[in-house]
């Protein structure tokens, strides 16, 4: 059944489901009911469809005081993927079934492997939006559960990618990556100038942050644009060798991006799902040469070396499989990396230590200057074991903070902007210690809540500052941590979380006498 009808722009959004609404007589006539999915085309004058259309979601108006019939209600989020459809525009309607790929969504629920022809279905499916998002979720979940085989995520990987654009950048392009979860782990905003600045090719593409307070794409948004088209992306890399850049809006792996956008409403991250959305957007960013840090510790994505380890040899496997150099670096993670968490206090911090290195944290400066030392040495910038010294020497002598300047100016930002300007939230409070002691532990889970409670990533001014991190000696009355939020109303919630759930551990450094 096809019917059109006349628009009505509701002026409500879901935050992500796409719905409209329609009066039970047309419901009726359509022959659909609350909850069945329709396919909505916009009709150009020339009685043309603005093809593929879209998939939503129909809410049935018992009334017609709301929507009459022959008028259709349109939630925010349709209007925004159409951008043809006004109030009063003309669509054509017309009900639409289950996708092939449900059957595929289904059988992986099931614990089946599925083959690369339900997988291309899977993806085809996702990035062109005929899924929904309780059935993106059912896919994410079965993945959880049921876990893919290396067959299955390599099939994924070249599949998320080649549903969006292709970049080639020749044998010499090169990348780091992390696997998240640790609080402030700001480096990439660190190592990116350092090559840039030694002539290395480095296009950072980044997501924003799935389960952790800040990813590179936030923090670095602080500070400059993130947000560009294919052919403004080419023109910042050709002038300045690297750029940090939002992969979401570069059509990077867009059907991966779908996913991503449900496994933060799950506050999920299957491993490998990670690795296909990892490796495809390399593989869609030209990249060939890529480290991979992988946080280990207490409240991150591998709490043991052993798990960061097996987790770091299929990946290097599946990376080959699919083209790509790659080295895996366990990383220590028992606390976050500097004291900043949250988009505003990183790029701060990382601002700070680029202006002044010997003064930076120095869980951040080794961080980085290790990282950026791996990949100086994998083309062949400096000799085995002496990347690290090259690094810090380019940060030392200031060339990385010149090319960082350069970038940001390249992409819309102040290139001399003062660490000291950078805005965070307007509302702050200062968590004292009411006892003594030395710190023996932090919680990032923990800091992580915490930080999101604030507000993080979605307000770049929200985030925590620690005072007071593993090892250091504490009075009472001592300040800790600082919460900063644009709401009291946040500020108070996530300060009683912080009371509720203590991310500092006081006691003594031994484990265990024996």
């Amino acid at each position: 059944m096809i019917m059109r009808f006349k628009t009505k722009i509701l002026g409500v959004a879901t935050g992500g489901v796409k719905i409209v609404v329609i009066h039970r007589i047309d419901a009726f006539n359509l022959g659909v009911k609350p909850g069945d999915r329709i396919r909505v085309f916009a009709v150009k004058k020339s009685d043309i469809l603005h093809e593929p259309g879209i998939i939503a979601i129909v809410d049935i108006a018992t009334n017609e005081q709301l929507i009459s019939p022959g008028t259709i209600g349109l939630y925010d989020e349709i209007g925004d993927k159409i951008k043809e459809i006004t109030n009063s525009s003309l669509v054509e309607i017309r009900k639409a079934s289950h996708p092939l790929s449900f059957a595929a969504i289904k059988k992986k629920i099931e614990g089946k492997a599925l083959s690369t022809n339900e997988i291309i279905e899977i993806v085809r499916d996702c990035a062109e939006e005929k899924l929904l998002n309780v059935e993106l979720a059912a896919f994410i979940i079965g993945v959880h559960i049921r876990g893919l085989n290396d067959d299955e995520v390599v099939d994924l990987t070249h599949n998320f990618a080649k549903s969006g654009e292709i970049f080639d950048f020749g044998a010499n392009c090169y990348d780091k990556h992390s696997t998240g979860g640790v609080p402030g782990n700001k480096i990439s905003l660190i190592i990116v100038p350092i090559l840039a600045a030694s002539g290395i090719f480095i296009p950072k593409t980044s997501t924003r942050a799935i389960t952790s307070p800040s990813g590179t794409a936030d923090s670095m948004e602080v500070l400059a644009n993130v947000i560009f088209s294919k052919e403004e992306v080419l023109n910042i890399l050709e002038k300045e060798n690297a750029g940090i850049f939002w992969a979401g809006a570069m059509n990077s792996s867009p059907a991966a991006d779908g996913l991503i956008e449900i496994q933060k409403i799950l506050n999920i991250d299957p491993l490998d799902l990670m690795i296909a959305s990892i490796l495809s957007k390399k593989l869609a960013n030209g990249i060939k040469k890529l480290v991979l840090d992988i946080p280990i510790g207490a409240g991150t994505k591998f709490p043991t070396q052993e798990k960061g380890r097996k987790f770091a040899f299929r990946f290097k496997e599946i990376a080959k499989r699919v083209g790509i150099e790659s080295v895996c670096v366990l990383t220590s993670a028992d606390q976050p990396i500097g004291h900043a968490v949250g988009p505003a206090l990183e790029a701060r911090e990382a601002l700070r230590l680029l202006w002044n290195p010997e003064k930076g944290p120095s869980s951040l400066l080794n961080k980085a200057t290790d990282i950026a030392g791996i990949l100086l040495e994998m083309a062949g910038k400096a000799p085995e074991s002496r990347g690290k010294e090259l690094a810090l020497e380019i940060l030392n002598s200031g060339r990385a903070l010149r090319k960082m300047q350069a970038i940001i100016k390249a992409q819309g930002g102040n290139p001399n902007i003062n660490p000291n300007e950078i805005k965070v939230g307007s509302f702050m409070r200062e968590l004292k210690a009411d006892k003594g002691g030395i710190v023996a532990s932090i919680n990032n889970k923990s800091i992580n809540q915490i930080a999101k409670i604030a507000g993080c990533p979605g307000d770049q001014k929200a985030g925590i500052e620690i005072e007071k991190k593993i090892g250091a000696k504490i009075h009472p009355g001592d300040v800790v941590f600082r919460i900063y939020a644009n709401s009291q109303a946040s500020l108070n919630k996530a300060v009683e979380y912080y009371n509720s759930h203590p991310p500092i551990g006081l006691g003594s450094m031994t484990i265990e006498k024996i």
